[in-house]
């Protein structure tokens, strides 16, 4: 690849990537990302990129004019695209490049196997954990980004977690894959998720797959009852504000016992809501659809 790819052409992934190859060009991103009104004239961004050459900079700027940063004529500015927004958004979440971790935050509630105490840990490498400190069990983990950990204190950040996790959740079992926006396939899977899977010993996962990138996810069959307005109407006559509720609070998500596969063939898969010693069941069949009973 050269750089001279015209502004009309499509580019490979690879030939995309190679355009940022180049720390000057990274710089004129995040300094655009950074100005009022994201928009500069051409001598005050060279000016904050600190590049001296004129005619460095605008060879650098010109690779990405058209694609990443666009002109206005008018008043001489240049500004981020949106597929510019989108490379400083992947700058700034840190996965690229951060380390930070989070240790051994205490949390409320209990584990649904154990009754013991519950915690949450966050590693990049592992994503956010919320595990049970005397058994070890897998509540709930997700992938979050480093960037979530700033200006936050633990409790934050657990909180922060658990409203990012339960948003992509909902985002993509409605079908729009909440990182490219194609279509995501919903299907059971009982035995063939990855290792690090949503959540520990549930008899039954719903794996949420991408047909257009590389998105994943096996979440627990009761997160498909989170919106669901009889589920939410049901708790809320007894006391309970799912809104307000943090997945690891929630048995209908987390607890092995309140998941039952009837059948597979075709799939009949039971979950149980219990408030007040009063119980909802909501059926999930073959094609992942919410049936309360």
């Amino acid at each position: 690849m050269t750089d001279d790819v015209e502004d009309s052409e499509s580019l490979t992934p690879e030939e995309g990537f190679a355009l940022f190859g180049h720390d000057l060009r990274v710089s004129i991103l995040l300094e655009l990302a950074d100005a009022e009104g994201r928009s500069l004239q051409f001598t005050e961004l060279r000016q904050r990129c600190g590049e001296r050459d004129s005619g460095k900079f605008n060879y650098h700027l010109s690779k990405l004019t058209g694609r990443f940063v666009g002109h206005d004529d008018e008043t001489d500015e240049y500004r981020l695209t949106f597929p510019g927004h989108w490379v400083v958004d992947a700058i700034q979440h840190g996965v690229i490049h951060e380390r930070a971790t989070v240790e051994d935050i205490s949390l409320s509630g209990d584990c649904p196997h154990c009754d013991g105490p519950i915690r949450f840990d966050y590693d990049p490498q592992v994503a956010g954990q919320v595990r049970c400190r005397d058994c070890d069990r897998l509540l709930v983990g997700f992938p979050f980004n480093p960037g979530g950990l700033a200006d936050r204190t633990g409790r934050e950040v657990a909180r922060a977690f658990d409203t990012r996790t339960r948003l992509t959740w909902r985002q993509a079992q409605r079908g729009a894959c909440p990182v490219c926006s194609g279509r995501v396939d919903a299907a059971f899977d009982d035995g063939d998720a990855p290792t690090f899977s949503t959540t520990h010993d549930l008899p039954v996962l719903v794996t949420l797959d991408c047909q257009q990138c590389s998105f994943l996810a096996n979440v627990p069959p009761g997160s498909l009852l989170l919106d669901h307005p009889d589920i939410v109407g049901f708790l809320h006559e007894h006391g309970t504000d799912v809104r307000g509720r943090p997945l690891w609070e929630l048995p209908f998500v987390v607890d092995p016992d309140a998941v039952a596969v009837e059948s597979t063939d075709p799939w009949r898969v039971a979950v149980t809501v219990t408030a007040d010693e009063t119980e909802r069941v909501a059926v999930l069949d073959g094609s992942v659809s919410v049936v309360v009973e």
